[in-house]
């Protein structure tokens, strides 16, 4: 587990999945179209039946295979990330608090308290993290409780991890974020009943025009992967959906669902080119929000 924590601090610069992609997709995702079975993170299953699987070998393999090789696992993501909060034990709930806001060598820094409700606190909780820059999650910690009052701690007689930095006291979690990057973490207690999912995104990118926004969250350290989340729409209703990197343009259209989001999912990097900003647009019945993102730099 401590070379798990290692490997989690470390930021990489671009994974196996980021860096064989090399043209700029669009693929849209549904609210309701998926969950995860008993609320559990399931980001390496196989694809269903019928979507290309990856391949756990090197051997040449035709470039339209590995692309949609590629797509399924990035959906997969996508979808995990999408489901996160949702797949929490009925009930239970994670409040997210800032509690400090500071700089470090020219970086913001902010730190976070979590306030819990709807959940035991006769048992011990590990804490689940996935950073954007690992393609799974892992645990981080254990042995956490919460308190009376809601807040999670390492209890001052706990020879579990969490001891090596918060035995007696509050549970803080600090970020130094890129801007759109979302922090995933997860507490499940140690007899695996009762799991409480949250996610952060502690500089988040939106635009807003009139009643609708559009907010991109990124996905892995480079935006190599990024989703767009369409909010205040009509439910229902079809939008045209535009995005743009460098000559590569993508015109499709979105559902919105019946809380009136949508969400897509972009790969905007473009062929021999490491470093570009892509332009994302929506086109509804009464707002059309814009926003335009770079890429290729953490």
């Amino acid at each position: 587990m401590r070379d798990a924590r290692r490997h989690l601090q470390r930021r990489a610069g671009c994974g196996i999945l980021h860096c064989i992609m090399r043209h700029h997709f669009v693929f849209l995702l549904f609210l309701g179209a998926f969950s995860f079975a008993a609320g559990q993170p399931k980001p390496a299953q196989p694809p269903a039946k019928g979507q290309p699987a990856p391949q756990s070998q090197t051997p040449a393999q035709p470039t339209q295979d590995s692309d949609a090789a590629v797509q399924a696992q990035l959906t997969q993501t996508a979808r995990a990330t999408i489901d996160w909060d949702k797949s929490s034990t009925a009930g239970a709930k994670a409040e997210v608090q800032l509690i400090k806001k500071d700089q470090s060598n020219g970086q913001p820094v902010m730190q976070y308290r979590l306030k819990i409700t709807g959940a035991p606190r006769n048992k011990l909780y590990n804490l689940i993290a996935w950073p954007v820059m690992v393609p799974q999650p892992a645990t981080i910690m254990e042995g956490l409780a919460i308190a009376a009052d809601g807040t999670v701690g390492c209890p001052p007689d706990s020879k579990r991890s969490c001891a090596q930095r918060f035995k007696g006291a509050e549970l803080k979690l600090s970020y130094s974020p890129g801007i759109g990057e979302i922090f995933r973490h997860a507490l499940i207690s140690e007899d695996h009943q009762t799991r409480i999912f949250f996610s952060i995104v502690p500089a988040p990118m939106i635009e807003h025009d009139k009643a609708c926004s559009l907010e991109v969250v990124r996905l892995s350290p480079r935006f190599e992967l990024a989703m767009i989340r369409g909010k205040g729409f009509t439910p229902g209703e079809q939008l045209a959906f535009h995005s743009q990197s460098y000559q590569e343009v993508h015109d499709s259209q979105a559902t919105v669902d019946p809380n009136g989001e949508f969400w897509a999912v972009l790969t905007p990097f473009v062929k021999s080119r490491t470093l570009g900003t892509t332009q994302v647009s929506v086109q509804g019945k009464s707002c059309a929000p814009a926003l335009s993102f770079e890429w290729g730099s953490e």
